[in-house]
């Protein structure tokens, strides 16, 4: 491996000769198998060098924690941007510490800093949290922000030495007080929501005194405040036309974008979509819903289906990966939540929108909205956004501009 990486016979030696030589080429070897360029790899070898030099100073079957690998990269970028060969340390130890984290772990060397402390109250949280999957909750998404609501409420409690059978709703109020320094009144309405269903469970096993969650007050929402925004219809067109390009990333995109704002998918229906959920000879299409987690089949429509068809055909990475959008540079991996809001919003930003509704879920208003103006019924629409409730669609009228201008027209009767 290290002969086809360095062609200068003492860089060659260092590498060859150096600590966990058979080591590092193994874990070099495999991140070229997978497609990784010359120059990563490169880098890589450099920053893998280091390690184990580093690790030779220890016994071998010691690890590393997460802890020791952050003082390590530091240590990396410091002298990296003293000898004038970075222009800030920051991005030399983040890259340092990935792939000194991936090395180690790859060794069988890296250990937890430590496992975070559960909560006091963990076996009551999960008590409540089945409940609530039993009733309302499908979605573990939202099971996992209610655990996070509630266990971060509790933890500030137990930082003031408050137990939850003594909470009051003076305690409450001095939460919220104390997250309205950082939080929205979207965000603290959600929590406040969240612990009102808490406490009126902990009623009624008796953890709480009687009324705590009828105290919870809810931070009013303006009217409109909370509509759903996005790019216009003709909005989304344009940016079709820009990413309607040849090099791997546009054909990438321009298959995402397409998807989002013709079925009008939350990001994790495009994020978990899977090469046997096309169906080709009879041009269907399986979406796994995010909130209820049904599989929903659906026609694929001609456009969407080319775009993928050459998507697969001349911008994916050749891998064994099912997940049908990759990341565009080795490893090559499924995209995250952060990966597929950044290809969106890369692209609405160059045809000049706002910040707001700048993500995948802005284009699944715009489809909304679209299916609305074009004379489909809620519940046209509803079935094609995957909706449970009448209730969700019926949010999407308030911005159905032609419609309203119809009735506003028709109550004038003769006035006009």
């Amino acid at each position: 491996m290290f002969e086809t990486l360095f062609k200068y016979p003492n860089v060659l030696r260092r590498h060859k000769e150096g600590p966990l030589a058979a080591e590092r080429a193994a874990y070099l070897s495999e991140q070229a198998a997978q497609g990784m360029a010359q120059g990563t790899i490169l880098r890589r070898s450099s920053y893998c060098l280091c390690v184990a030099i580093e690790l030779q100073r220890w016994p071998p079957n010691r690890c590393y924690n997460e802890d020791e690998v952050e003082a390590l990269a530091a240590t990396w970028a410091e002298k990296r941007f003293n000898c004038g060969r970075a222009s800030s340390p920051r991005w030399p130890k983040e890259h340092f510490r990935f792939v000194a984290t991936d090395f180690l772990k790859s060794l069988g060397r890296l250990c937890l800093t430590s496992t975070p402390e559960k909560s006091h109250y963990e076996a009551e949280i999960d008590q409540f949290i089945a409940s609530q999957q039993a009733s309302r909750w499908q979605s573990k998404a939202t099971c996992r922000s209610a655990r996070w609501q509630i266990t971060r409420f509790l933890d500030y409690l137990d930082h003031r030495g408050v137990v939850l059978v003594d909470i009051t709703p003076i305690d409450v109020d001095a939460f919220f007080e104390h997250m309205s320094q950082r939080w929205g009144r979207s965000s603290l309405r959600t929590s406040a929501k969240i612990l009102r269903s808490w406490f009126g469970y902990c009623e009624s096993r008796g953890w709480v005194r009687f009324g705590l969650s009828e105290a919870i007050l809810l931070p009013r929402i303006y009217r409109h405040e909370g509509l759903p925004l996005g790019p216009t219809w003709d909005a989304v067109g344009r940016m079709l036309i820009k990413t309607n390009g040849d090099d791997s990333a546009s054909i990438r995109d321009h298959a995402i974008i397409l998807l989002l704002s013709v079925y009008g998918l939350r990001s994790g229906e495009v994020r978990r979509l899977h090469l046997g959920d096309i169906d080709w000879p009879n041009d269907r299409i399986r979406f796994v819903r995010s909130k209820s987690k049904r599989k929903d089949v659906t026609p694929l429509e001609p456009r969407v289906g080319n775009a993928i068809a050459r998507y697969l055909r001349y911008s994916r990475p050749k891998t064994e990966s099912r997940v049908v959008f990759l990341t565009l540079r080795a490893p090559y991996r499924p995209l995250s939540t952060g990966g597929l809001y950044g290809v969106v919003a890369r692209h609405l930003s160059k045809i000049g929108l706002p910040k707001k509704g700048r993500g995948p879920h802005g284009l699944r208003h715009t489809c909304a909205r679209h299916l609305l103006e074009s004379g489909r019924s809620f519940k046209e629409v509803g079935d094609h956004l995957g909706h449970r409730s009448p209730d969700a669609t019926r949010f999407y009228a308030k911005v159905d501009l032609v419609s309203l201008r119809k009735v506003a027209l028709n109550d004038l009767g003769g006035l006009i």
